[in-house]
């Protein structure tokens, strides 16, 4: 009669991060822009958890309600959220790398002139220097930078995404799985009850002699092992209560009781049902972080090609510059300018200087290599984006399968219900008439537990696909 929940799967964030073109630079720049977009939407915005967002924590949740508190609650959830909010910042970061980049320099040396060679040390030096450095021209450095931090934003969006899709898948199986508890032990209390009103009228006729105490003992076992079930339904119950508590954001001290969910989760999937869950294999978020792995392996070939052209660099700068800092006003100046104040000593060092530099690598032995391993690592990414579109494709297909075979098993468990129920009628009435045995009254009865179990069970099953559906569409 014990049955606990299944290991099944273990959950889809907010909405999928789109589709990606695999290959080329368009691609690489698409999925980077779907990548902030995902980012700048949702850095601030995650929900809190239930216990802060309601105040009192609920007496009751329906299976939605369940699924929607660990889309956004769960403790994995809540992380690789802060971990995408910072991959969305460091693209937003990345983005700005096409503005120069400014620096204010200064310092001072001064060296007397008994020290060391004058002409070396210009008699002490100091520098106040506000500067700027511009690349005109990085062979795409500055590119892939940008297109690679977007690439890193929009894989932590696909793991938040896979993440959320598989808390709540969770949290439905373990909210199902506390409503086939329920009806078992519902069962149970009615196995408990009939067994017990067997056994007085058995323990009765033991009194009066005419029943065998072999019987009385045998009702006593059967009742031994509904009231062992019992105890571990009640185990079982604790243990997935708990892990709701947690996978919602309740906490422990809250078990809310979960409540039936309409009868439309018991209907089998419909031909848009299918469709939907085949569409799903191509934007799945585990295809979404390997496309995104995919294309920042194409931006490593693309610098591996790229790594022997030129480079020009533009550097300005502005400010106080000057030498022979003994004096405070050193002596050639004085000399051309008598009368001459520190600050003219200042205007003297006062200016600007512009300078270009180029540079470009003539030889590289492992320029080929490079280029060669880049390749070959993007054949590889490639070949995996192929095979977990062809995997997510299969566990579509497996998904619907198995949803329409535990719709199938609901039906036929259904009509086998009744026939059990029936024939525990028909045999109570012939052991009352002594024309059945208390055997075949005690099998009658087992397989009465046995249909429920089945209808149980399979009502699980179908619930829990329905929900999987919905949350891979």
């Amino acid at each position: 009669m014990r049955r606990g929940t299944s290991a099944g799967p273990t959950v889809r964030a907010a909405e999928p991060i789109g589709a990606v073109p695999p290959s080329g630079r368009g691609g690489v720049r698409r999925l980077t822009r779907l990548g902030l977009i995902g980012i700048a939407c949702a850095a601030g915005l995650a929900p809190p958890p239930a216990a802060e967002a309601t105040g009192a924590p609920p007496e009751s949740l329906t299976v939605a309600q369940c699924v929607a508190l660990a889309r956004a609650a769960a403790p994995e959830v809540r992380a690789l959220a802060a971990g995408r909010q910072a991959a969305g910042l460091d693209s937003a970061a990345a983005a700005l790398n096409r503005r120069p980049a400014y620096t204010l320099t200064g310092g001072a040396t001064v060296a007397p002139p008994f020290s060391y060679d004058p002409v070396i040390t210009n008699l002490g030096e100091y520098r106040l220097l506000v500067g700027m450095q511009v690349p005109l021209r990085d062979a795409g450095e500055r590119r892939r930078e940008r297109a690679q931090a977007g690439l890193g934003a929009a894989a932590a969006s696909a793991e938040l995404e896979r993440a959320a899709r598989e808390a709540g898948e969770r949290a439905a199986e373990v909210a199902l799985g506390l409503l086939r508890l329920k009806t078992q032990e519902r069962s149970g209390r009615e196995a408990l009850d009939w067994l017990d009103r067997l056994s007085s009228l058995i323990t009765a006729g033991v009194r009066a002699g005419g029943q065998d105490r072999a019987a009385a003992v045998r009702v006593a076992l059967e009742r031994d092992a509904v009231g062992s079930d019992l105890i571990a339904l009640e185990a079982d119950a604790g243990a997935l209560g708990r892990e709701l508590a947690e996978l919602t954001g309740l906490g422990e001290a809250v078990l809310p009781r979960v409540v039936e969910p309409e009868a439309g989760d018991d209907a089998a999937p419909s031909p848009a049902d299918s469709s939907a869950l085949l569409a799903w294999a191509e934007s799945a978020p585990e295809v979404m972080a390997l496309r995104s792995e995919e294309a920042g392996e194409r931006l490593a070939l693309e610098s591996a090609r790229r790594k022997n052209a030129v480079r020009v660099d533009l550097a300005m700068d502005a400010g106080l510059w000057g030498a022979d800092l003994t004096p405070a006003v050193p002596l050639e100046l004085a000399l051309d300018h008598p009368g001459a104040t520190f600050g003219d000593r200042l205007w003297r060092d006062l200016g600007a200087s512009l300078a270009f530099e180029f540079r470009r690598p003539l030889w590289d032995a492992s320029a080929g290599r490079a280029v060669a391993a880049r390749e070959a690592s993007l054949r590889a990414a490639t070949i995996r984006t192929a095979a977990a579109v062809a995997a997510r494709r299969r566990a579509a297909l497996d998904l619907v399968s198995r949803w329409r075979t535990a719709t199938a098993r609901l039906a036929l468990a259904q009509a086998s219900l009744g026939r059990a129920d029936d024939h525990l009628l028909r045999e109570r009435s012939l052991y009352a008439g002594g024309a059945a045995s208390l055997l075949e009254l005690l099998d009658a009865r087992q397989q009465l537990a046995e249909a429920r179990a089945r209808l149980t069970d399979a009502r699980f099953e179908t619930r829990l696909a329905h929900w999987e559906g919905t949350l891979r569409r």
